[in-house]
């Protein structure tokens, strides 16, 4: 309860306040003795937004604010008097707020978010029980393909050959209108699949024995031709793994930044005489 009160109590701090050019302002909206300005909207609108989107953006705005103004009279009318003293949560909120900001702040300005593909493949070969699939993954290639396309027919021939992946390139650049060529790079199988026509999404069973799958709707025949296949429990690809890894890296350098930055700051407390503890 104590948090929805914060929350009301700072929606009423940003809308509420009103001084005399404010006054002068023509208001979009009134609850109880409160108005919002058109100014307190700017700033809530995505960049090459359409009028209509904008339209009800804005009434959401407006509609919460309303909210906002309701439930703060309740609170202030029905809460008891201890429980409306929230300043000290609110100066709380405050500064863990600007230090959140600041410590983003000196991250993006300092830390470093190049992660090289030597870290990330020391990093896979140190930790290889960390990277275990937790479902399928599959090489090999993804068409979508209009039936008014030519010589589909051929597809099956041409993935079975053994020089024609050429041909199927040019063949997907020409009348595909989805394709994806991945023999090099692993795909979770669940991704591929989910390109297919609904009631076609789910992978058969039997997938080592089985090289291609093709499937039509009313528009176009789904082509998918697999060239390799990992069950659940095996080690997962570095194709794979490597964004997770960059993920790892980056996070322990940020944890790194931080408590490095945290010593720096009790160390300048600590020689300019800025705190002492008392017994």
């Amino acid at each position: 309860m104590r948090i929805s009160v914060l929350v009301v109590f700072t929606a009423a701090v940003i809308f509420a306040c009103e001084d005399v050019s404010r006054q002068q302002q023509e208001p979009v909206a009134r609850a109880l003795g409160s108005y919002l300005y058109r100014e307190d909207l700017a700033g809530i609108f995505p960049a090459n937004i359409d009028q209509a989107d904008s339209t009800r953006i804005a009434r959401q705005f407006i509609e919460r604010w309303i909210r906002n103004q309701l439930y703060l009279r309740l609170a202030e009318n029905n809460l008891p008097g201890g429980d409306k003293n929230v300043e000290k949560q609110v100066e709380s909120f405050r500064a863990s707020l600007l230090i959140h900001k600041y410590q983003q702040y000196l991250l993006g300005q300092n830390m470093d978010t190049i992660v090289s593909m030597n870290e990330i493949n020391n990093y896979y070969d140190t930790n290889p029980g960390n990277f275990v699939l937790d479902r399928p993954a599959i090489t090999g290639i993804y068409m979508k393909i209009p039936l008014s396309a030519p010589d589909r027919d051929r597809l099956l021939a041409w993935f079975r050959g053994d020089n024609d992946l050429i041909r199927l390139e040019n063949y997907a650049a020409r009348y595909s209108g989805e394709h994806l060529f991945f023999g090099d790079e692993w795909a979770y199988i669940n991704d591929v699949f989910g390109n297919l026509p609904s009631g076609s999404r789910e992978p058969p069973g039997g997938i080592p024995g089985l090289d291609h799958i093709s499937v039509s709707d009313d528009e176009y025949q789904y082509f998918i031709g697999i060239t390799g296949y990992l069950p659940v429990r095996s080690q997962m690809p570095l194709s794979l793994a490597s964004r997770k890894i960059k993920t790892i890296i980056l996070n322990q350098r940020k944890i790194k930044f931080l408590n490095e930055l945290e010593k720096s700051v009790m160390a300048e407390g600590s020689s300019k005489n800025y705190f002492q503890y008392f017994q």
